[in-house]
């Protein structure tokens, strides 16, 4: 038997309770058809197939934007009171999980639908109780992306507009992968083929170039789009897919652009892990850092922390550059003042870290990129509370693991460095601690030159701990600027000029004093004079 497709001529199908135990409508399953045309329809020329088996619809008009249901004969007094009802002695049960549901005139395919329990949008819709609705029944091809759980407080709307039916919404039709061969280019889209356009080489453009496929054709084998250029494309560029708005399932639809970027095979540990924080604030979450190493941009599209997928779409991490993964962006942009925004990345969900000990893992699709085995007490001793600091690799260059590449996250600049360069990285080590004023003259005055004490330091190791005190030159302590904080080896310490209750510091001569110190017991002092100048006393 030959079959047409007639999609969204007259009869769609429009809600499917599969599931109807412990919900507030009565327990019985249903269909429900909506005439989603202008003119009334008699049903006499229809049939129903529910996973294969089919049951012919009797003699019934069906008015304009009318609803029906359909059902068992058992249910037929049970729904009546919600409207229509049309019910089979024969009826075939819907199973919990999913099925194929089509809508047959004659030989013509009018509508079909294969849910899947998964379209639910949370564990207790999925446990029963809920319909699944159609959003909008313009919309001619039943995709996953036009379907959703009722909203309805009694968890279905049988005989009545759907709860969440929009009429405006478009379902994303796109590319969800890219593959590169040669003068080829392999698509994958979302939607099934059969609901696709007609494609043509000229209906795409490819950017940089302005380059127009010659050829575009369908793999039968593979169900992917071919499309066949008259040259290869370079490798680890960044180019532009965009198509042309074509119609689909019914509606003019733009599809989206898509990124391509032919990524040669990753070795391990071009991207490294940078940086860990388990064990956050209470307002805070754990992320991830890493860092890619090479001279060219690597493609995360694909790419596992731990078990879970960074990103279905393409993610260029540029060379050199840092990316943070988390599964809670806004908490790590609000909890981290330093963090660079555009260098988060949100993924669905994290692996869970214990705040004592774990694993850390990270996967490209070819294999294992970089490991980390972690635990509390890699943090430095002298640190009371780790919560909130993070871990900070010293150095790209050395194995993940080494004993002593990871520790404690600077204090000084808040305990973690999400989306910049660590606090205590040391690939470029100095041999001689070094601590120096920027300039010994400070004149808080609002003009932007010189108006905060810098301190400066260069160390030759990232585990020291400061204590930064100021004094004038009789020796009164004016500020403890510093406490047993800890600052990485390099970086800059400001003082406001104002005391510790926050007032002015008069004009006059300062000295400050630093210590550093380590946990061996190691320790070093440096003081120096400087002046300070306020605008009542300048010449």
């Amino acid at each position: 038997m030959s079959i047409t497709y007639g999609y969204g001529q007259d009869i769609v199908i429009n809600e499917v309770m599969a599931n109807p135990k412990n919900g507030q409508l009565p327990a019985v399953e249903y269909i429900e058809l909506l005439n989603n045309s202008t003119s009334v329809v008699d049903l006499a020329s229809l049939r129903l197939d529910i996973n294969k088996k089919s049951v012919q619809l009797p003699p019934y008009l069906l008015a304009p934007q009318q609803f029906v249901i359909l059902c068992a004969k058992e249910g037929e007094d049970l729904l009546s009171s919600f409207g229509n009802v049309i019910s089979f002695s024969n009826w075939a049960i819907l199973n919990n999980s999913g099925a194929t549901i089509g809508l047959y005139r004659q030989d013509t395919l009018l509508d079909e639908l294969s849910y899947k329990d998964s379209w639910h949008q949370g564990n207790a819709q999925k446990a029963g109780g809920w319909s699944l609705e159609r959003i909008n029944p313009d919309w001619r091809c039943n995709t996953a992306s036009n379907w959703a759980s009722s909203v309805a407080h009694r968890g279905g709307t049988p005989g009545s507009p759907n709860s969440i039916m929009n009429r405006a919404f478009l379902p994303k039709v796109g590319i969800t992968a890219v593959e590169m061969l040669d003068k080829s280019i392999r698509l994958h889209f979302n939607t099934d083929r059969l609901f696709l356009p007609h494609f043509e080489g000229e209906h795409f453009r490819i950017n940089p170039g302005n380059i127009i496929p010659i050829t575009a054709s369908w793999d039968d084998n593979t169900g992917q789009l071919v499309l066949g250029l008259d040259h290869e494309l370079k490798a680890q560029e960044a180019y532009t897919l965009s198509t042309q708005e074509l119609a689909i399932c019914g509606i003019m639809l733009q599809i989206e652009d898509y990124l391509i970027f032919n990524q040669p095979k990753v070795q391990y540990n071009d991207v490294v892990i940078n940086e860990i924080l388990f064990n956050p604030q209470a307002e805070g979450s754990d992320f991830v850092e890493v860092f890619n190493r090479t001279s060219l941009p690597i493609n995360l599209q694909g790419w596992q922390l731990g078990n879970r997928i960074l990103s279905e779409k393409p993610l260029l991490l540029p060379p050199q550059e840092f990316l943070v993964l988390t599964a809670e962006r806004d908490k790590i942009i609000h909890t981290h003042v330093n963090a660079i925004a555009a260098r988060v990345h949100e993924m669905a969900s994290i692996p869970s870290y214990a705040n004592q000990q774990g694993i850390v893992t990270l996967f490209s699709p070819q294999g294992l990129v970089d490991s980390l085995y972690y635990h509390a007490s890699m943090h430095a001793p002298l640190i009371n509370n780790p919560k909130g600091i993070s871990l900070e690799r010293q150095s790209y260059n050395e194995d993940s693991n080494l004993p002593g590449n990871f520790k404690s996250a600077a204090t000084l600049i808040g305990g973690s460095t999400p989306g910049f360069r660590n606090s205590t990285a040391t690939d470029s080590l100095c041999k001689k601690n070094d601590i120096f004023l920027t300039s010994k003259t400070v004149s808080p005055d609002g003009d932007s030159f010189e108006d905060e004490l810098e301190v400066n330091y260069i160390l030759n190791d990232s585990d020291y701990l400061f204590n930064l005190n100021i004094y004038t030159e009789k020796g009164t302590l004016v500020n403890r600027l510093i406490r047993q904080q800890s600052g990485g080896s390099d970086g800059k310490i400001m003082w406001d000029c104002k005391d510790e209750k926050g007032q002015k510091a008069p004009s006059g001569h300062y000295i400050y004093w630093m210590e550093i110190y380590r946990e061996n017991g190691s320790r070093e002092i440096f003081k120096g004079a400087f002046i300070l100048v306020q605008k009542s006393h300048q010449y």
